[in-house]
């Protein structure tokens, strides 16, 4: 787009052309001719650059993690065989702390070339890309402004931090999976083996060691294993104190995507469910497919006015059995939990995680995990500072690989390929 930008050279032509037409005279036509060529000379060198300045963007497209460092390289280039005096490039990206914005020339038939870095210091989905690039003739007379509308999507995801052990409660019919005697329910695993004891059943006789030792032995089956973990992220806009990584929306991010990670790591199938601007859901699987699915929905959670007790409510008869219910909350009002005790009659046991908001002023969480304990609820006050972030800058993960497409979504490499 060509804008005039002096209005001045276009109304001293007509006024000069004026002039020789009532009074004509060597000097209006020298005028004339001067000024009217300039203008002329001026338009045709803007709308040559405007039509051969060319706009390329190389980013590193892949997912990052909170405290990564994302790098992208920009060039600028002039491919009118007439210098560009003064381009301004304004950047348009979304990413906090990124501005690739700059002043330049560009001499006839070169480009510019600069580098940018920055360290992703908050979660969400951004932009890298779109911008405005404004330049001109020499003499100032017409400005070109040139828009540029393509952009790559940035997932920044939250950071895993180190946990202590937090231990979990474990669910199934059985308990936490360690071997007992003469378990009633049969998996498909046997722990170990002993001598037969008169009263054993002969279907639990493990023939190949009573065949090598001479004597009878029976199996000892594994008890029911533990559950599949639920993790119920709170985000009640009324709890979510603080700005930055210290801000307990922060924290309570950090914590699930923690428990997430650990939970995986463990084979276990986790799902995620979260009263977040936009309502998070997710049946317990296992794998990187299901590591993704939870870490995306994690980095655009957002606080909302939804209250735990309401969140409780709608999904118990959905937990089902034999699963761990894993809440991280910040709340200590004493209302959701006459509606968590019942969901311990279903067989899903619950684990608190109650992060602590006296730093803040606000009532202490120990009266609240006392509540619980003594009601048989596993529950641990997290304190400011527990969690040890990794010190990281790494833009592409150690585990897992992924791949953005070309419209811009990330997805999940097969195991074993690497990101071209």
């Amino acid at each position: 787009m060509i804008r005039l930008r002096k209005p001045i050279f276009p109304i001293l032509i007509a006024f000069l052309l004026g002039l020789q037409v009532m009074d004509p005279s060597e000097v209006w036509t020298i005028l004339l001719v001067g000024f009217g060529g300039t203008l002329v000379i001026a338009y045709v060198w803007a709308r040559s650059l405007g039509r051969d300045i060319e706009l390329r963007r190389e980013t590193r497209l892949r997912w990052i993690q909170v405290g990564g460092q994302i790098e992208e390289r920009i060039t600028l280039s002039n491919g009118f065989s007439l210098p560009a005096a003064q381009v301004e490039f304004m950047d348009q990206s979304t990413l906090p702390g990124f501005d690739a914005s700059r002043s330049t020339s560009i001499n006839a038939g070169y480009f510019d070339q600069w580098t940018l870095s920055a360290t992703c210091k908050q979660r969400g989905l951004f932009y890298l890309g779109g911008a405005v690039i404004s330049t001109g003739d020499p003499f100032g007379i017409f400005e070109v402004t040139i828009r540029d509308s393509k952009r790559t999507s940035i997932l920044v995801l939250p950071q895993i931090a180190s946990l202590p052990e937090l231990r979990i409660a474990p669910s199934g019919s059985q308990g936490d999976g360690q071997p007992r005697r003469n378990a009633s329910e049969k998996t498909i695993h046997a722990a170990t083996v002993r001598e037969y004891v008169h009263g054993d059943s002969m279907r639990m006789i493990h023939w190949r060691t009573t065949a090598r030792m001479n004597e009878l032995f029976v199996r000892l089956m594994e008890s029911t294993p533990e559950g599949d973990w639920w993790i119920l992220l709170d985000l009640d806009k009324k709890y979510m104190l603080g700005e930055g990584w210290d801000s307990v929306e922060e924290q309570c991010v950090t914590l699930a995507a923690s428990l997430t990670d650990r939970g995986l790591r463990l084979r276990k199938s986790v799902g995620m469910i979260g009263n977040s601007g936009e309502l998070i859901w997710l049946t317990p699987q296992k794998g990187e497919g299901q590591r993704w699915e939870i870490m995306r929905s994690l980095a655009t959670a957002s606080p909302s006015d939804l209250d735990l007790g309401s969140v409780l409510e709608r999904i118990q008869p959905s937990l089902g059995r034999q699963h761990s219910l894993i809440i991280v909350t910040a709340s200590t009002q004493l209302d959701w939990t006459r509606t968590l005790l019942p969901v311990t009659k279903r067989s899903s046991v619950p684990t608190v995680m109650l992060l602590d908001l006296s730093p803040y002023g606000e009532t202490s969480a120990e009266h609240t995990a006392a509540f619980l304990e003594e009601r048989g609820v596993t529950c641990h006050v997290i304190p400011p500072g527990i969690m040890e972030l990794p010190k990281t800058d790494q833009a592409v993960p150690v585990k897992g690989a992924w791949q953005t497409t070309p419209t811009g979504d990330l997805i999940p490499l097969p195991a074993g390929k690497v990101a071209g």
